[in-house]
């Protein structure tokens, strides 16, 4: 039977106290998540070698960056490159829609998604019509 185990080194003495002296330094312009991957240990043992240290720690979401925006950028998709063809379909998209044509219409027209239909017309800068409603009149009449 053969079973992979990890060793385990604990940080005493000199060493534990220049680990934590580090770990204090880093914690100043990074979160604790940060620091925490960066030398490798868990979060739980960086946060008890950064109170060691005399660090105190901030609460989660709180860690400024000095020399980046606050909140910090977190972008979740990359931009679409604005290309010729791209700037056509935003024209043509936005001027149907301002001549009366509907969201869903422009969708099976163009055979694109609702999302990247309305995405095309807010990056048009077309003010968008409030939706209407399929049912107008009471149904149990």
């Amino acid at each position: 039977m053969t079973t992979s185990t990890k060793t385990r080194v604990r940080l005493q003495g000199a060493a534990r106290q220049a680990m934590a002296a580090k770990l204090v330094e880093d914690y100043a312009a990074a979160s604790t998540r940060v620091v925490a991957a960066r030398h490798g240990l868990s979060l739980g043992l960086t946060q008890t070698l950064l109170r060691e240290g005399g660090a105190t720690i901030r609460p989660p979401g709180t860690t400024r960056v000095p020399g980046r925006p606050w909140p910090p950028p977190v972008p979740h998709r990359r931009p679409v490159p604005m290309t010729e063809g791209r700037l056509d379909l935003i024209l043509d998209v936005a001027a149907r829609y301002e001549d009366g044509s509907t969201v869903r219409g422009l969708v099976a027209s163009h055979g694109l998604a609702y999302g990247t239909v309305r995405t095309l017309l807010k990056s048009g800068g077309v003010q968008m019509r409030p939706r209407r409603h399929p049912r107008t009149e009471d149904p149990w009449k």
